[in-house]
């Protein structure tokens, strides 16, 4: 099944479903809530895998795990620490033989809700998220900054968060930093007939200055499993060169003390 018919598809379906929502995994982009204070929230990515054959060498690059730290704050806020293990084989010919290893992704943020309404509102929720971005990637040096404004629309029949931002990053083998824009939009869709089985998706980008737009379309589930563990599966393709060809994730969400997050 192709992701852009599970986006239709999600889209048409959450007009007339009922919605609860999940947490964030498997999605790149966020939502305008926080654990409660004291706790925390951990999302762990079991696995991944994405292929990217253009500009250059093919490129397959294995996750064998990624982890967010989502601890409660007062005031309606978070800390969120997430890195991404990587090992990359940039020569891919139908063997893996790996090339490089790295951490992906690293960021430190602090996340804080400004203001929250009922659910079934078109009022969204709306979050701020600030941070740094750690240059653990190969070729990079320097700190990168991000900061993002989410909103939440907790709907009747559906469940949408939209995320805005930019900040600076530093592009491999430079010392210049750049500006950066991101931006996302995700649909939670639950399936009635299996009250704890969600469908989801996300369209997300990243536009670095000079460079061309890096884009993906995402589609996937997340279920709720025994003792509120939450597990998500989803596969994922760029649309244009910049992107990532294809790719798929899967993880597990759980909280430490209570669950749920704060709604």
């Amino acid at each position: 099944m192709k992701i852009s018919f599970l986006l239709i598809f999600c889209v048409s379906i959450g007009f007339i479903l009922p919605a609860e929502v999940f947490a964030l995994r498997p999605f790149v982009t966020t939502d305008a809530d926080v654990v409660e204070t004291n706790l925390v929230e951990i999302e762990y990515g079991i696995f991944g895998l994405h292929e990217q054959k253009h500009p250059g060498p093919d490129e397959l690059t294995l996750e064998p795990s990624s982890i967010r730290f989502n601890y409660g704050l007062p005031w309606d806020s978070e800390i969120v620490l997430e890195t991404v293990g990587q090992l990359i084989d940039t020569e891919y010919s139908g063997t893996l033989g790996i090339k490089e290893k790295q951490f992906a992704d690293t960021l430190g943020s602090y996340k804080k809700v400004w203001w929250r309404v009922d659910s079934g509102s078109w009022i969204p929720n709306f979050a701020t998220e600030t941070g740094a971005i750690f240059p653990t990637e190969k070729g990079t040096s320097g700190l990168g900054f991000e900061g993002t404004g989410i909103f939440s629309w907790y709907l009747k029949n559906f469940t949408c968060h939209t995320t805005l931002g930019g900040g600076t990053t530093t592009k491999e083998f430079e010392h210049n930093r750049r500006g950066l824009f991101v931006y996302g939009l995700i649909l939670d869709v639950p399936v009635p007939q299996y009250k704890k089985l969600h469908l989801v998706t996300e369209y997300s980008g990243e536009k670095v200055k000079r460079s061309i737009l890096d884009h993906q379309l995402l589609g996937g589930m997340v279920w709720e499993g025994p003792k509120e563990i939450e597990y998500d599966i989803a596969g994922f393709t760029g649309l244009n060169s910049e992107s990532v060809d294809w790719g798929m994730t899967m993880g597990i969400t759980f909280t430490i003390g209570r669950t749920k997050k704060l709604r």
